[in-house]
């Protein structure tokens, strides 16, 4: 296939349940094959709705949160280079990845015409949205569904890295990668007594929400990763949304006295994406440049975490 069929895709995969014509598709996939006759409506809601945010802005905003700064920003390139993208309607924001990969879709497209300047300005186009939007958090989301899914979308999120990473290679030819840095953030972890988290409520607050929010620890953590935490504690985690269930889960923690369990085994989820970055810079250690400030974040949240446990 093509990058734009392979693109267009992924981006069908991402945007809603699979349809019959979508399963068609998937079925050529022998790496998905496998996974086809899974309740894979189901799996997607419970996935894209109610765990793992396919937003740009969720994991590379400061906020943390949907219709951030960023989310405007990457529609502000849409606009530039030209783009209406026929999957955006229905979206919560532009930065969906639905739609960042159906851009590069379109922009694959125009690539493939013998009008030399309108093929020069299709390739500077997917320079600017795979370098600059896409793969600076591709590799994070990736890391966030495979863990707490390990069939078809998990299978499909490998391919979809695969292949952006491929093609970042070829765009790239010669050159460096220009690499992402995330912007400045005030947020320090420093050392606290585990106690602390109990006793100084407002203050573990603010803590437990920048642990959350991947721009200041490098880590996405899901309502299923928090559930697994809680577990293998042998804790009930109330469902609600991610900071609340997060504060609930340590609150249930220190009243048991397993603080420093529960921070033990937060740290080995840190090592664990340490690890899937290492991984990536072996295969790719041309392209590590993406991932660079991810595993300088998700290192100094792992120091944090063995110093409470």
């Amino acid at each position: 296939m093509s990058y734009a069929a392979l693109y267009s895709f992924f981006a069908r995969a991402f945007h809603h349940p699979p349809d019959k014509d979508f399963l068609a598709l998937a079925s050529e996939f022998t790496e998905l094959e496998p996974y086809l006759e899974q309740d894979l409506n189901e799996q997607y809601s419970w996935l894209f709705e109610f765990n793992v945010y396919p937003y740009a802005s969720v994991f590379l905003d400061a906020s943390g949160m949907l219709n951030s700064d960023w989310s405007g920003f990457v529609g502000g390139v849409y606009e530039a280079l030209g783009l209406e993208l026929s999957l955006s309607a229905g979206l919560a924001a532009p930065d969906h990845v639905a739609a960042e990969l159906e851009a590069l879709a379109v922009l694959c497209e125009h690539a493939e015409v013998d009008d030399k300047l309108a093929k020069t300005k299709a390739e500077h186009g997917q320079r600017v949205l795979l370098l600059e939007q896409l793969l600076p958090w591709l590799a994070s989301f990736s890391f966030a569904v495979k863990r707490i899914d390990k069939g078809f979308y998990g299978v499909v999120c490998d391919l979809c890295l695969k292949i952006a990473l491929e093609h970042a290679s070829e765009l790239l030819g010669q050159h460096s990668a220009p690499g992402f840095r995330f912007a400045e953030t005030t947020e320090t972890f420093e050392y606290q007594q585990p106690g602390d988290f109990k006793k100084k409520a407002s203050e573990a607050r603010g803590k437990l929400q920048s642990l959350i929010t991947p721009a200041h620890s490098g880590l996405f953590l899901s309502r299923e990763d928090i559930t697994q935490l809680g577990r293998k504690l042998g804790l009930p985690v109330r469902f609600a949304e991610r900071p609340f269930m997060l504060e609930n889960l340590v609150s249930s923690a220190a009243d048991a006295d397993l603080l420093v369990q529960l921070f033990s085994i937060w740290k080995a989820l840190a090592e664990q994406e340490q690890q899937a970055f290492k991984a990536l810079t072996s295969d790719y250690p041309t392209l590590s440049s993406f991932w660079d400030a991810w595993v300088e974040k998700v290192s100094k949240t792992g120091s944090y975490l063995e110093g409470l446990s």
